[in-house]
């Protein structure tokens, strides 16, 4: 079956855009007033990204996959994966029913981690955003240092099949993809389900397969995305929800126009 790309059919989202629904979960209350001023910042900035694509009010899980290799040791030390991790939190309240992220550390092998919560965040980071040690009943040595998406990759496809929800996998990774055959065929495997992919790059470093996701063939859809940054510190919100929210709209619609995505408002 050929491969459909965003703009070749869909529901008609020409019509006017509604307001911007600005969503809340449990516990943003129990925030201070500076984190609530700028959770609401961010939680805006992520609406109007949704508005301009014409799909506000859609839902959908939010899954969070961190890279856990050796080589993501400064961005570790240096806070800017718990900085993500903040960030992420505002796309979860806009597009997930309950606001949670759902988390995968992955390495050698990956593990699954409690959900993210908006108040809970802060001692999340603290307990599992870790490259060595036990945390939260969890051996990290047995995640490992080294690449292997594949496992990780596997485990969420399942669960994508479990739930048949819309989904949205942000996989922040400092790169290293060395399964290039068989990470391609589970990518045109997965085309066939509720998901998409949206890859960021952390850092300097050769991609190589995530460069060619838009053009891989052989897919039912356009199901992956990828960028990346040399300091995602230095990227305002605006930009990052830009482009982390840029194809993912674009997939919804030509998803429900092949019927695979069903029931995502």
């Amino acid at each position: 079956m050929h491969e459909e790309r965003p703009g070749s059919g869909g529901p008609n989202r020409t019509s006017p855009a509604p307001a911007a629904e600005i969503r809340t979960a449990r516990g943003e209350e129990t925030l201070s007033l500076e984190k609530r001023a700028k959770l609401d910042l961010r939680k805006r900035e992520v609406a109007k990204v949704l508005v301009g694509k014409g799909v506000c009010g859609v839902r959908a899980r939010v899954v969070l996959v961190l890279d856990k290799t050796g080589s993501m040791r400064r961005l570790y030390s240096a806070g800017t994966v718990q900085r993500v991790v903040e960030r992420m939190i505002p796309i979860a309240i806009q597009l997930d029913d309950d606001g949670h992220i759902e988390p995968y550390l992955y390495a050698a092998d990956y593990a699954r981690l409690p959900a993210i919560t908006v108040d809970g965040a802060d001692a999340w980071s603290a307990e599992y955003l870790h490259l060595r040690g036990r945390h939260g009943g969890i051996d990290y040595a047995e995640i490992g240092g080294s690449n292997n998406e594949l496992p990780v990759m596997r485990e969420i496809i399942a669960s994508v099949n479990r739930h048949r929800h819309p989904t949205l996998v942000l996989f922040f990774t400092d790169g290293g993809f060395r399964e290039k055959a068989k990470i391609t065929a589970l990518m045109r495997e997965a085309s066939a389900l509720p998901a998409f992919w949206q890859f960021i790059g952390l850092g300097h470093a050769d991609y190589g397969l995530l460069h060619t996701l838009d053009t891989m063939t052989g897919r039912r859809v356009d199901n992956a995305g990828f960028f990346s940054v040399d300091d995602i510190d230095t990227v305002t919100d605006a930009d990052l929800y830009n482009r982390l929210l840029g194809e993912f709209p674009d997939w919804l619609s030509v998803a429900e126009s092949a019927g695979i995505c069903r029931g995502a408002s």
